[in-house]
């Protein structure tokens, strides 16, 4: 766009007719200009997190309020494969409470200490009522007969000099304040509450780091298995700590995830959290462009972002394409899991060939109607910007082995879910608490959480992981 300056009236009578003439095209020109950024940011789509990677939180109030559910619209019960928790009656019940009939019948006969048989049953769970206990530790010390030597008997680990705080009760402040993300204050607040002792927050922050150091063995135990898994998910997400921007960076299977944070959110990251230098399996992502430094590896790409960044699409643009591939992306993940489900290895050639065709055929169209831009006049440096339908067409053209890798390799999901649920609630504590002040803190926070979520994708109780850390297992 020509630079223009304003002329003064001096100027426009000291101009010839030609001088004049130029300068009412060049206005024109400018005019052009602007009319075609202003027709394109009046039809430019706003980004939420349901066209586009963004969080759920950066809607804020802006975010659409969920839709009344229709009578019929969705089948009644819990999602096929999903593990139920109906309350069963258990054979053993811990106390048992007879009642017997009280009082006189009709016809004046007293009902106590007549013989009775079972008749209904009923059961309730409750919770015992938290209640502190102390236990005093006696050394006792007793004289060898033989030498005279005083032999004593040995405190365990956990009971510190004078007087101290239980394994048990520390790992429920712990998971309190990293597992379910309440604040220090609202941790002791909460134990006092409870139990009748309150701890300082100092003193739950020292068992913070306490756990942090007695949890490493666990934790590097989860990214050794993290590294030789044959699938594993990778995330990012921002953290701040001490006031500056980091990043926190996780890698996750079904069964161990790992938390690392690291002042940059690229391959010097990943670097240092160890794991995708030496790995071999399949990495599941969303199109992080650093992730391909690793060519030794194979790469999926995360379908819940293209359906998401295809929405956008088809609001922004209004064609019939980007709704076209939402459908053959569905169609084949369904496709993948009713050949599962029936038992087969894989899909029948036929079938498979006719997605992908149905896959080109859209991404063609597509580009047909978004075609690349061709590098502007003047010889600048660098690429034509891109449309965003563009730039998501090239790269699901461009990509499209790891696009589909779910319909060939079904080892690999769908979308990277895995590792971003295990985002989201890190940016719960982000909320709670800001940010951390320390480095010991985000330390101690990745190694507790990333013990905490792999002990829960095992089916064990993370509090029952931190109380055998605090007692020395």
């Amino acid at each position: 766009m020509p630079e223009l300056k304003r002329p003064t009236q001096t100027d426009l009578d000291r101009m010839s007719h030609a001088e004049k003439d130029a300068l009412i095209l060049s206005l024109f020109d400018v005019l052009e200009e602007f009319g075609r950024r202003l027709k394109e940011l009046e039809g430019k789509v706003e980004k939420t997190s349901r066209n586009s990677d963004k969080p759920p939180s950066s809607d804020g109030l802006k975010k659409e309020a969920a839709k009344p559910r229709k009578n019929g619209e969705r089948p009644v019960g819990g999602v096929p494969g999903h593990k139920g928790s109906t309350r069963e009656m258990v054979a053993d019940p811990d106390r048992i409470e007879e009642l017997r009939p009280q009082g006189f019948c009709q016809c004046g006969t007293c009902l106590e200490g007549l013989g009775a048989v079972a008749g209904e049953r009923r059961q309730q769970i409750e919770m015992p009522e938290p209640k502190a206990t102390v236990t005093e530790y006696r050394q006792m010390r007793v004289d060898c007969p033989g030498c005279g030597r005083v032999h004593a008997g040995e405190f365990p680990p956990s009971v510190t000099p004078h007087v101290s705080y239980g394994p048990r009760l520390k790992a429920y402040a712990v998971g309190l304040a990293q597992g379910h993300f309440a604040g220090l204050a609202r941790v002791c607040e909460i134990v006092a509450d409870q139990c009748g002792v309150q701890p300082s927050d100092w003193s739950v922050q020292r068992w913070i780091v306490k756990a942090g150091q007695l949890l490493a063995p666990r934790y590097e135990a989860g990214r050794q298995s993290v590294a030789g898994a044959e699938v594993a998910h990778f995330d990012e997400s921002g953290m701040r700590i001490d006031g500056a921007l980091n990043w926190l960076h996780v890698a996750a299977t079904g069964t161990a995830v790992h938390y690392t944070w690291h002042p940059r959110r690229g391959s010097e990251a990943m670097d240092a959290a160890g794991i995708l230098p030496g790995f071999q399996g399949v990495a599941v992502h969303d199109h992080w462009k650093p992730c391909r430094v690793y060519t030794h590896c194979s790469h999926a790409l995360c379908n819940a972002h293209h359906l998401r960044e295809l929405a956008y699409c088809e609001e922004l643009t209004g064609h019939w394409w980007p709704a076209e591939l939402r459908r053959v992306l569905l169609d084949a993940k369904d496709a993948v899991a009713d050949a599962q489900a029936a038992g087969q290895t894989a899909l029948e050639p036929e079938q498979l060939a006719g997605l992908q065709a149905r896959y080109d055929e859209q991404v063609k169209i597509g580009l047909d109607a978004w075609p690349v831009r061709p590098p502007g006049p003047g010889g600048k440096k660098g690429p034509a910007k891109q449309h965003d339908a563009t730039n998501l067409l090239l790269r699901l053209r461009d990509y499209k082995d790891q696009v589909l890798r779910f319909l060939t390799d079904w080892r690999v999901p769908f979308d990277n879910n895995l590792a971003e649920r295990m985002v989201r609630p890190v940016k719960v504590k982000l909320k709670v608490i800001g940010g951390f002040r320390a480095v010991g803190g985000a330390d101690a926070f990745c190694v507790i959480r990333s013990v905490w979520e792999t002990s829960k994708l095992n089916g064990l109780n993370p509090f029952d992981t931190l109380r055998l850390a605090f007692g020395g297992w």
